[in-house]
Parts: C-alpha cells; structure tokens; sequence
C-alpha cells in the first residue's frame, strides 16, 4: 500500500509556456518544497495554475513594456536566469501557501494548535518568498522589507 503523494513520486504535470512566460514543471515545485508531501498532482498542478494567473495579472502592466520575461529579466538584471528563477519562486511560493493554507483549514482541532502554529509560519513563509520574487521582478530591485511578525 502506498500513500497518495508519496514523497518518491515525481510528478509528470507541466503549465505549458506562454508567449511571455516559461513553462513550469510540477517536479520542480516537488524539489522546491518537499515538505509538502502529502499532495496530489492534481491539487498541486490546480493551486499552481491558480498562483500563476494570480502573477500574471500582478506582472501585466510591466509586462507590457516587455517581449518576454526573459527581455524583462536582461533589462533589470543583465541575464536571463534570473528573472526565469524569480517568476518560479513567485509561482511556487504562492502555490505552497495555497496548499499549506488549506492543509490549515482541514487540521483545525484543538489537539493541533502546536502544529498549526508551524504549519501558519510556513505558509507565512511562503508568502514573503513569493513577495520578495514579485518585488524584483517589479522593480529590478528589493524595495520593502517583508519579515514574518
């Protein structure tokens, strides 16, 4: 008997590229977030395609002066690779929050406050890494400091 999710299972699910953007490949985010080993391809590749329409609208007005992102990335950092790899934490770290948001809501139990405390600093967590990947993207440059408080 195996467990749904299970941590050896690489996931084969792809959001394909956009003239815009690169494609994002499930087994990345595994790699990326191994904690979360519990999730289902289909969960996983649903908050994902969710997180990326979320950055996509976020990234439209400073998309428009731009080709692609690797044309944005050249622009703010001098290379491709990094605005590639910032989009990926952007996308993945809103993912993870996603899933770690709903694994908070489904283990609401008084027995499980300890581990929900965990369990809300990474999702915390996720959203500052998301954040910080957005703020470059945006503006080439860190212009907030995001701390978990």
């Amino acid at each position: 008997m195996e467990f749904v999710g299970n941590k050896n299972e690489v996931y084969d699910a792809v959001l394909p590229a956009t003239e815009q953007y690169p494609e994002l490949k499930i087994s990345e985010f595994q790699l990326v977030f191994h904690f979360l080993s519990n999730e289902t391809e289909a969960g996983i590749l649903h908050h994902a395609t969710v997180a990326r329409v979320t950055i996509h609208r976020e990234l439209f007005d400073t998309m428009a002066e731009f080709e692609n992102l690797d044309a944005l990335s050249v622009e703010r950092f001098g290379e491709t690779d990094t605005g590639s790899t910032l989009y990926k934490q952007a996308v993945f770290a809103m993912t993870a929050n996603f899933l770690v948001e709903n694994q908070l809501s489904m283990n609401a139990t008084k027995e499980a406050a300890e581990r929900q405390d965990a369990i809300q600093a990474k999702a915390d967590n996720c959203l500052v890494q998301y954040r910080r990947a957005m703020d470059l993207l945006l503006n080439g440059e860190e212009t907030y400091r995001f701390e978990v408080v």
